[in-house]
């Protein structure tokens, strides 16, 4: 259970979070700042931001569920997402930082026009309290385990789901509502250094605990380094494996899912920002889920103990056997480390869903001669409101409907979202289209997903087709429908998807829409038009040496808390893995500050110490 030090560092992180709302206050000079970091981002903080709002706390529970009953063979997710970011390495992340957009719904605009706009975006608007609702609900569920254990009445287990969510909802909204995007950013930096930290920290004493390394591949269940499965044997066959790539490939490189690179301070940055999601995926999940391997030596009869108390025991597997093995204060830090994996993908939320109400709706429709601080005040309201909205959704999924609501959600997801990314990938490269082709192109894949997930699923019409194809080759085929619909979406959805996409370029006619045109050809050409940031925003207005200063100081202020851990009564072991701990943030800081050390350049805006002075104030 927790001690008094787990909880003091549980209250330092919520007020450290909090507090990088007031510390970026003053990056934000404009609506342009505050939605899209003023697109002065450099690559190591962008970089950062895109590897850590990519995840939230499933990997260390429904990740970690799949991880204990399949041994490796969760790796091959993570291989993906590094796939997917190579691509983006390669081609993607430079054009759509070239794109020079503040939302990605403006790319929308520009490739498909104004009433494609308007579609995805309020498909989008709709969707995030969902989602962001859903990413909070699952944190506090995880998180009322380890508080409260599982001895404790429901009553003050729902309390308690109940003030998790209050409480963490609201210091990512205090932080996201005054920063903006700088704050989001400086953010998932310093969670995901805390992360990375605390994680390896807890595989370590893991390994330490099971007697080394020899012992922990001793421990390992027979099947752990089995990845391929016979088709239809596991709901992670051969052939769901093999077609999972086309969907990593669209989420990581698409107008709307990699929206990250918008804020790079140039095409380079933009580039060099994917190496830090594509490294990161590359080796730290083999770390990851050390712990959740060595669960059965370490915590025997985890899964029969969890019966009854969560819905699926192995995917607590992680945090149960953090518990066995981790030190007074590295427990508060594990803790932390799973607030961050969700609030990093929170913050990003809030903020990006209220771009899209500012500046794709309020600006467009409602007041397109608005001002720029009129903008910068309505981007506030948004993020309030986008941050309540998530916080009543997941208080409803705690109270009401868990089940139903969070299945909406994924429905939803898989409705429309197959679809818009096949167009907004596509349509990067395809000129010659319609402008409806990327709504319907979504109506297209939502209908054939209503289709199979809904019709073909039904009792009713399993009725009617089990007796026709009794016998047939289509039989086996169809049970293995009913059982995994979601593999369909990449070998028959996507498919259709972009076969309706290049089919609909005949009817593409420029003379009965020469405004569009336009708008298509210049965007094609900013694509392939490098960012130069000295003439396009001028050197003036570089900030890269401030942005170093301030997460340096923050990294610095953070590992020098964690150093104050040592002193907490610990075996050697755990005395050492937090010092390895506060070396890494302090060593971070440093190199930081010495990366952001006074330039000529520099002396004309303020330093960081102006701003932390003030906040202190």
């Amino acid at each position: 259970m927790l001690t008094f030090y787990d909880y003091a560092v549980i209250g330092f992180y919520f007020l450290f979070v909090m507090s990088l709302g007031f510390v970026f206050k003053r990056f934000n000079k404009g609506s342009k700042d505050y939605f899209a970091g003023g697109q002065r981002m450099c690559w190591w903080l962008l970089g950062g931001s895109l590897f850590i709002s990519n995840f939230s706390c499933w990997t260390f529970t429904g990740a970690a569920g799949m991880a204990y009953r399949f041994g490796i063979l969760i790796m091959y997710v993570y291989i993906l997402d590094v796939i997917g970011y190579i691509i983006g390495y390669l081609f993607f992340a430079t054009r759509l930082r070239q794109m020079r957009l503040i939302t990605a719904v403006d790319g929308i605009r520009r490739r498909f026009g104004k009433a494609n706009e308007q579609f995805f975006n309020w498909l989008s608007i709709l969707r995030a309290p969902l989602g962001g609702g859903a990413w909070l609900f699952g944190l506090a569920v995880i998180l009322t385990s380890v508080f409260m254990g599982p001895e404790v009445s429901e009553a003050s287990k729902s309390n308690m789901l109940n003030w998790i969510i209050i409480l963490t909802g609201i210091t990512v909204l205090i932080m996201a509502m005054l920063g903006g995007n700088w704050a989001v950013a400086a953010s998932d930096f310093i969670q995901l250094l805390l992360l990375l930290t605390i994680t390896v920290a807890t595989s370590a004493l893991a390994l330490v605990k099971v007697g080394g390394v020899g012992a922990f591949f001793n421990q390992l269940p027979q099947g752990s380094f089995k990845i391929f499965y016979p088709l239809g044997s596991i709901k992670y066959d051969w052939l769901f494996l093999a077609t999972f790539i086309i969907g990593k490939v669209l989420l990581h490189n698409n107008m709307m899912t990699a929206s990250k690179y918008i804020a790079a301070k140039d095409s380079k940055n933009a580039r060099l920002a994917t190496l830090i999601p594509m490294l990161g995926y590359a080796i730290f999940p083999a770390i990851w889920f050390i712990p959740v391997w060595a669960s059965r030596t370490i915590a025997p009869g985890m899964v029969e103990k969890c019966q009854g108390i969560v819905q699926h025991p192995e995917e607590m597997s992680y945090i149960v056997t953090a518990m066995q093995i981790l030190p007074q204060g590295l427990l508060g830090l594990l803790v932390v480390g799973l607030f961050a994996a969700t609030m990093s993908s929170l913050d990003t939320a809030f903020n990006k869903n209220a771009g899209f109400i500012v500046c794709n709706f309020y600006r467009d429709i409602l007041r397109p001669n608005a001002g720029d601080k009129e903008l910068f005040f309505a981007g506030q309201v948004a993020t309030a409101i986008s941050g309540c909205s998530v916080i009543i959704v997941a208080l409803v999924l705690a109270n009401i409907g868990k089940i139903s609501i969070f299945d909406s959600y994924l429905y939803f997801a898989a409705l429309f979202g197959t679809g818009s990314a096949v167009a907004f990938l596509l349509g990067m490269f395809v000129k010659k289209t319609p402008p409806w082709a990327a709504w319907s192109t979504a109506l297209l894949s939502m209908a054939c997903s209503i289709l199979l997930f809904v019709v073909m699923r039904a009792d009713w019409m399993a009725a009617i087709v089990r007796p026709v194809i009794k016998g047939t080759f289509l039989a086996p085929l169809y049970e293995y429908i009913m059982t995994n619909p979601f593999f369909m979406t990449n070998v028959l959805i996507t498919p259709l998807c972009v076969a309706y996409f290049f089919f609909i370029r005949r009817f593409y006619k420029p003379e009965k829409y020469p405004e569009y045109v336009k708008s298509v050809d210049k965007l094609f050409e900013d694509m392939k038009t490098p960012v130069d940031f000295n003439k396009e925003l001028g050197a003036e207005n570089d900030n890269s040496s401030q942005q170093a200063k301030t997460l340096g100081i923050l990294a610095l202020i953070y590992g020098a808390f964690i150093f104050l851990l040592v002193f907490v009564p610990n075996p050697l072991a755990g005395r050492l893995a937090i010092l390895g701990c506060s070396s890494v943030m302090l060593a971070v800081g440093g190199l930081l500050l010495y990366k952001g050390r006074t330039t000529p350049q520099d002396k004309v805006e303020s330093s960081l110490m102006l701003n932390i002075d003030e906040t202190v104030e």
